[in-house]
């Protein structure tokens, strides 16, 4: 039986091990393991590539949205608006500077926030009585929220804006601007299965504004000013040299990762076009969508999940579970959000990785149009 998995990170790897274990090599020889030359590099690579003036690596991605909302103020006794259908961790940052998560609903075409859904939860917030300071956007599956109608809302409310980039290294917004460039930071992840993953844990914060990138520097450790000094309370969530090194060796194969993304999520648009699903929204230009997944939407999800994985196929379901539904958020009493929660009954990722073969993607669309043709 042909087996096709999810994503083939092996394979991947394979294609960079030798220059990614010279690099962890010369991180051994010159044994600067943490912060140092190498994540300075990265870092400068890293702003370039994002069109920020900084990038500050931290320890992981969910750490970098922490840290960048707590450079901003936010804390204790505020609200951070975000979206419902997302992965927890931009929920449980907000949380973890002692803010109150206010969750929006999503837009049906696009699946993320929109300035219509954020005003939306705006307004429920304060008519509650809430203090919104910010409002952290989800660039959903490597698709940019709308950052021009969003950054617009933002300034006429006078609150921060925070881009989850996460899934979105290498995409481009509304007015084609890098993912992670538009608002007050960017937040990125470097999770082995990102389009660009290390070989652990990490993450960055991209930043325009000095006054951000330098407490988040700060916060990073332990909120020191000087060796043994500490202006505040920071924590440690430094970006490791080693990953640093791996990083930037791999940073010359995105382009092309990139790419075959791109062409991947073309064909699949080409043969599954006209079949009963949903297909995901493709932004016209100078936008671009990094195709971190590729994920469809049918009322026979969990059927065609189901006959995908019988055909050697594996698939998954984001998310299914909305945030404002999770056990951990339940206290919060959110309102209904249909259109977020009506994806999470819907929604399945079908495989999509840069070494995926044009006979491993003819065997999906066949078992996908078999079921559903």
């Amino acid at each position: 039986m042909t087996r096709v998995p999810l994503v083939d990170l092996a394979a991947q790897e394979a294609e960079v091990a030798e220059e990614a274990l010279a690099a962890v090599a010369g991180v051994a020889r010159g044994a600067e393991f943490v912060l140092g030359a190498r994540v300075e590099a990265f870092e400068q690579w890293l702003a370039r590539e994002c069109g920020a003036a900084h990038a500050v690596g931290v320890a992981s991605g969910t750490d970098a949205i922490e840290l960048a909302l707590r450079a901003l103020g936010v804390g204790a006794g505020d609200a951070v608006v975000t979206p419902a259908l997302s992965f927890v961790a931009a929920a449980g940052a907000i949380a973890a500077t002692g803010a109150r998560p206010v969750f929006c609903d999503v837009e049906a075409e696009t699946m993320n926030a929109s300035a219509r859904t954020v005003g939306d939860a705006l307004r429920r917030a304060r008519g509650a009585g809430l203090r919104v300071r910010a409002v952290v956007p989800v660039h959903l599956f490597g698709l940019c929220a709308p950052m021009g109608e969003l950054a617009a809302l933002a300034a006429s409310e006078e609150v921060a804006l925070v881009e989850d980039a996460a899934q979105a290294l290498g995409a481009r917004d509304d007015a084609g601007r890098p993912a992670g460039g538009a608002g007050d930071a960017g937040c990125i992840s470097f999770y082995p299965t990102k389009n660009l993953g290390a070989w652990g844990d990490g993450g960055a914060v991209v930043t325009s504004r000095d006054d951000v990138a330098a407490r988040v520097r700060r916060l990073r450790t332990h909120g020191a000013v000087a060796p043994y000094r500490h202006a505040e309370l920071g924590r440690n969530s430094r970006l490791d040299a080693l990953q640093a090194a791996v990083l930037l060796a791999k940073s010359r194969h995105l382009p092309r990762w990139q790419a075959a993304r791109a062409r991947l999520a073309a064909r699949y648009a080409a043969e599954l076009a006209g079949l009963p699903l949903r297909l995901p929204h493709v932004p016209p230009a100078p936008a671009t969508h990094a195709w971190h997944a590729y994920v469809v939407r049918t009322p026979r999800r969990d059927a065609l999940g189901a006959f995908l994985r019988d055909a050697g196929v594996e698939t998954r379901v984001y998310y299914p579970v909305p945030l404002h539904r999770q056990e951990c958020f339940r206290g919060l009493d959110e309102p209904a959000l249909p259109v977020a929660e009506g994806i999470c009954g819907e929604a399945l990722a079908l495989p999509l990785f840069p070494a995926m073969t044009e006979a491993q993607q003819g065997h999906v669309v066949e078992r996908v149009r078999r079921f559903v043709g």
